[in-house]
């Protein structure tokens, strides 16, 4: 679980300690620090590097607003103010959300699942970790194949022939339904009853594949996908 540092700048202690204590019962989320002078804050933050501040508005010296407004970096920022009409304004600084003192914790729970989805969402989507084996069903037993001994498979009729580096399996299954186990990156089909692994493939021609010695039919309906994958033919001189 990723955690995020968040930073309070609030003149009142005691609406400080509120937002220590709310964020006291989420476990992803850390107080780096808190201060109740905002020119300290800002210093602060520069080191602390903060990814979540917690901004009062209405601050002696230098208002929230300001301060927003002076920040380069800017964490995400959620205002705290005792005063609604302060809401706008801080909307056009680009400010996450904004909480009316005094803070039910319900509220504060929106704003945090606002914070929560927008990380998820600046991350982008998670990169799925890298498959290395498989397991299949083949003479009554489990069995774990190393994706790097498979030359290719072929369906036959309701069973797939997994045909590896000196032997070969037999497990029930579509070829289809087989195919969504491999990765596309490392095979590729060539035919309705044909998948090959990528990096066993030696020759190829527009009609067949060559790989671990086996040659392999190239099927006309995959022939184009085929071929806009591989380096061009040349032509025999």
């Amino acid at each position: 679980m990723a955690r995020f540092k968040c930073y309070i700048i609030d003149d009142e202690p005691l609406a400080l300690d509120v937002i220590v204590r709310h964020l006291a019962r989420f476990p992803n989320l850390e107080v780096c620090g808190k201060t109740t002078d905002a020119v300290e804050g800002l210093e602060q933050m520069k080191i602390l590097q903060p990814d979540l501040l917690f901004l009062d508005i209405e601050m002696p010296e230098v208002t929230g607003l300001e301060l927003i407004a002076s920040m380069q970096k800017k964490p995400a920022v959620i205002i705290t103010t005792a005063y609604r009409e302060y809401a706008v304004e801080g909307f056009d600084l680009g400010v996450l959300d904004y909480l009316v003192k005094p803070i039910p914790f319900p509220r504060f729970l929106q704003a945090i699942d606002k914070f929560l989805e927008k990380q998820l969402a600046d991350a982008g989507p998670e990169v799925p970790e890298k498959t290395n084996a498989i397991l299949v069903k083949a003479d009554r037993k489990t069995v774990k194949i190393d994706l790097e001994q498979i030359i290719y498979v072929e369906g036959v009729k309701d069973y797939v022939k997994i045909v590896l580096n000196g032997r070969h399996l037999l497990t029930k299954s579509s070829i289809g339904n087989f195919a969504d186990l491999l990765p596309a990156d490392q095979f590729i089909r060539v035919h309705k009853s044909f998948i090959v692994a990528r990096n066993k493939i030696s020759a190829w021609s527009a009609n067949e594949v060559e790989a671990g010695g086996f040659e392999i039919p190239v099927g006309r309906t995959y022939k184009a996908a085929f071929l806009s994958e591989m380096p061009p033919l040349t032509t025999d001189n």
